[in-house]
């Protein structure tokens, strides 16, 4: 009785610690651009405000963000954003946190069957991405992940020829930490694919992306 009376307010309070988590994890991400020399700028204030899009819906135009800059090259980091798979055109899904080539917003107006308007990036245009995700880490979850990379950038599963690494690598954020078998998991697929798995965000998210320690993220 006490859960259906209050289902409303708990799923709120819920919902709301995940939102506050996921955009400490986005403000984690800007961190660690700034702390490695880009010039960053927030854009889009609503009303001197930077306005979060803790939804997977809606006009990114209505939404703030931060354009990103160094040596003359600009990408954007943004928030909930739907991504054109990399094996078909016509299928999506949206990330938590996106690293973009500016002005790559595009508008379907016949995805949907209403009137309603789809915004999405084709592939071309994803630089990296992020998921953030207020769990502890545990299998299944840590698995789909991997789904998740090969759908959207198979090739950032690969160490980069490239010695000009400038971009974080594709990463899991997770909240909780890793028991004893998660650890195990997470270090194989470290082993096996250009990423990261970091748990314990609640704890220690800003040792993570601090100064010293963002040398040890992997980059693309």
């Amino acid at each position: 009785t006490y859960l259906r009376k209050n289902r409303s307010s708990i799923y709120n309070n819920s919902k709301r610690l995940s939102d506050f988590f996921e955009m400490a994890c986005y403000n984690n991400i800007v961190r660690f651009y700034e702390n490695n020399g880009f010039k960053v700028k927030t854009q889009n204030l609503v009303k001197n405000r930077f306005r979060y899009k803790c939804t997977t819906a809606g006009n990114p135009i209505n939404y703030s963000y931060f354009s990103v800059s160094r040596k003359g090259v600009e990408f954007e980091i943004r928030h909930n954003i739907n991504i054109q798979s990399y094996h078909n055109t016509d299928t999506y899904t949206t990330p938590d946190i996106c690293i973009l080539k500016p002005s790559s917003i595009k508008m379907d107006p016949l995805f949907h069957d209403t009137k309603r308007k789809y915004f999405y990036v084709e592939n071309k245009s994803l630089i990296s991405f992020c998921e953030v995700k207020n769990f502890n880490p545990f299998p299944e979850l840590l698995f789909n992940f991997i789904g998740v990379v090969n759908e959207l950038k198979p090739v950032l599963m690969r160490i980069p020829k490239s010695s000009a690494n400038n971009h974080i690598a594709t990463s899991l954020m997770l909240s909780g930490k890793a028991n004893k078998h998660a650890t195990k998991i997470i270090d194989n697929l470290h082993s096996r694919y250009h990423l990261n798995l970091i748990s314990d965000l609640f704890n220690i998210g800003g040792l993570k992306f601090g100064k010293r320690n963002i040398k040890k993220l992997k980059l693309v």
